[in-house]
């Protein structure tokens, strides 16, 4: 019990929400936080405001030391927090491989908590990789740190369904309840010397590259079902969209219809309040909810109230 009720001395490394949501079951344990490593205030989407992450917002608001080196692999940026004299380094989606220095800095090393089931998905996307690939399942997995990307022996694994109806967004927060959780369990077995290590299996490895705007371009070249993954696993960025008399529409929800009729792929079949249906490369996509620029998300039988042309029957996009 004594050893349970010690506090291990932190340095936590995240960026975005995702590693904010840990990093503040964190503070709110029993163990302390005595830095923060988080990537650099970037410009909002439209560029004209400089934010910070929102790790960066958590370790303000708890006045946590705040390090944010522009360049990573310099030694000479990091001599303030390799002066703390922390026990555990623990990274969650910070953005960047660490350096060799860092990673050996800390007696009881660097892990770090990964949104798939190791080796499936290593790298920058793994829940919308998840998502795009039909998986019926993923979950978080702690490993211990290793210079390669995401390669390090796994301290623990917890699983969860996919819905088929998740979205990166919905996916998101269910791993980070999960991981949260998680992350205060394997500090309990590292205090209590009770971990076991397990290694990765390099036959089962994939990876999940880092997504980019231009992979949101539908292309209706391809099944109905491919699209409409991707509808859901680019939600909420980069989002997915068609591009029609020069709009750029952006699509937000879709259903799949099955069709054995020969239309033209790319073809506007119908248009009703139930959707608009195009003919995919296998099936008919129907499309339930849309953006046009400049609006707000509104649902076909909304848009079709306004008597919009920018749609028409036997169209091809």
């Amino acid at each position: 019990m004594e050893n349970y009720k010690k506090s291990l001395k932190i340095i936590f490394a995240g960026t975005p929400y995702f590693a904010a949501y840990h990093l503040k079951k964190i503070i709110s344990s029993h163990h302390t936080v005595l830095g923060v490593l988080t990537q650099p205030d970037r410009p909002n989407k439209r560029g004209n405001i400089i934010i910070p992450s929102p790790v960066k917002i958590i370790a303000q608001k708890n006045n946590i030391p705040i390090f944010q080196p522009k360049n990573i692999k310099n030694k000479k940026n990091h001599l303030d927090l390799l002066s703390i004299n922390a026990d555990i380094m623990i990274v969650v989606a910070y953005g960047l491989l660490l350096p060799k220095f860092i990673l050996n800095k800390f007696s009881m090393g660097c892990i770090n908590i990964h949104a798939s089931l190791l080796p499936r998905w290593r790298g920058a996307a793994p829940i919308q990789y998840a998502i795009l690939n039909g998986d019926k399942k993923t979950g978080i997995s702690i490993i211990q740190m290793e210079e390669k990307l995401d390669s390090g022996n796994i301290l623990y694994q917890k699983s969860c369904k996919i819905s088929k109806k998740e979205t990166t967004i919905s996916l998101t927060k269910k791993l980070y309840k999960i991981g949260s959780k998680s992350i205060l369990k394997i500090l309990k077995k590292i205090i209590e010397k009770k971990i076991i290590q397990k290694k990765q299996n390099e036959k089962k490895i994939t990876y999940a590259k880092k997504i980019s705007k231009i992979m949101g371009k539908i292309n209706f070249n391809i099944n109905a079902k491919k699209i409409e993954r991707m509808i859901r696993a680019f939600n909420p960025w980069p989002g997915t969209y068609i591009i029609i008399k020069n709009y750029r529409i952006k699509i937000h929800a879709a259903k799949i219809l099955k069709n054995n009729k020969k239309y033209h792929i790319g073809e506007i079949i119908k248009i009703n309040k139930f959707g608009i249906q195009i003919q995919t490369k296998k099936d008919i996509l129907n499309i339930i909810k849309i953006q046009i620029p400049g609006k707000k998300i509104i649902k076909i039988c909304e848009f079709i109230k306004n008597k919009n042309h920018i749609f028409n029957i036997h169209q091809i996009i």
